[in-house]
């Protein structure tokens, strides 16, 4: 079976059963590792740092208090322990840095997106050079959509949690249909409102085979998000038992709960871009079965000179490191 090498929109413009799905987002994957590497590097990265930095910084004094209250010799009943763990959240989410840290989590989603589904969107419409995708190139599209995609965020996390508070299932539902959103309102551009109603109407008829999609991506990734946590995990706890001794200890888990935790958003850029892609390509696939955008736009081909293929590490003839 022939590879596309996914630098023309009707490579992406077609109906896809659910292995062809998982087929192409790899295969996306193989032909532009190199291009899509390279706009995470350099526009995604920084944020994956500062959030891994705060992140740590936060959980280090949620820790510092309950280790406080065990140095203490503080005993609790298991109603007071709980009504303790629900005083320190409260404590937690009234600091700025709970608040900070919040933010910079958006915001290192919102890049990862937009850098994601930017690079796609060139990919599909590309400059008649043949010189790669560029970081800078994909900067201007997430630039574009940055802002009223950061605020979005907000807006689709009060609707699902309203979902949820209501029996769960309306919430389960949204969080499945919202999975397009960000892909849509890249490749339509359009506005809040508009996206969420093109949502729900491209996951009308197809809500299960979008569900077992997202499902067996996240199982798979997860499974290897399981073992490097469990890794870090049991150091942590390592570090946290000796933390309760020395000073000198202390400040040692101080640093590695910092560099644990930036690892771990450096990781995300490797769990996540394969799970966007499989998104997009869904989307790609319930446009086609709804509008047929791609079958007209080939009819409209017919007759003309091929296509000049930019923008790819190999030529379509090319075998590559096969």
């Amino acid at each position: 079976m022939t590879r596309l090498p996914f630098t023309q929109e009707s490579d992406f413009r077609q109906q896809r059963d659910f292995g062809q799905k998982f087929s192409a987002t790899f295969e996306f994957i193989g032909a532009h590792w190199r291009g899509l590497g390279r706009a995470l590097l350099y526009i995604v990265l920084p944020a994956a740092l500062l959030r891994g930095v705060a992140a740590a910084v936060l959980q280090q004094q949620m820790l510092q208090e309950t280790l406080g209250a065990v140095r203490s010799g503080t005993r609790y009943s298991p109603n007071t322990a709980a009504l303790e763990q629900l005083a320190l959240m409260g404590r937690m989410t009234g600091t700025p840095l709970y608040w900070l840290n919040i933010s910079v989590s958006f915001a290192f989603a919102t890049l990862l997106v937009l850098t994601v589904y930017s690079y796609v969107k060139l990919c599909m419409h590309p400059a008649p050079t043949n010189e790669p995708i560029m970081p800078g190139e994909v900067w201007q599209g997430v630039k574009e959509h940055f802002l009223g995609s950061f605020l979005s965020y907000f807006g689709l996390a009060i609707l699902i949690i309203i979902g949820f508070f209501l029996l769960a299932i309306p919430g389960i539902y949204l969080s499945v249909a919202f999975s397009l959103f960000f892909v849509v309102k890249v490749m339509e551009g359009s506005g809040f409102g508009a996206t969420l109603s093109r949502c729900l109407q491209l996951i009308k008829g197809k809500w299960w085979s979008t569900f077992g999609l997202l499902f067996i991506m996240l199982f798979m990734l997860g499974i290897l998000f399981a073992v490097v946590g469990a890794m870090a995990g049991g150091l942590t706890l390592g570090m946290a038992r000796g933390a309760l001794g020395t000073d000198g200890a202390n400040q040692d888990f101080s640093v590695l709960l910092i560099v644990l935790t930036t690892l771990g958003g450096v990781l995300n850029l490797l769990i996540y871009p394969p799970i966007l892609l499989a998104i997009a390509f869904q989307y790609f696939n319930l446009v086609e079965r709804r509008d047929g955008i791609g079958l007209r736009q080939m009819v409209d081909q017919l007759g003309r000179a091929p296509v000049p293929v930019h923008n790819t590490d190999y030529r379509p003839d090319d075998e590559g490191e096969y």
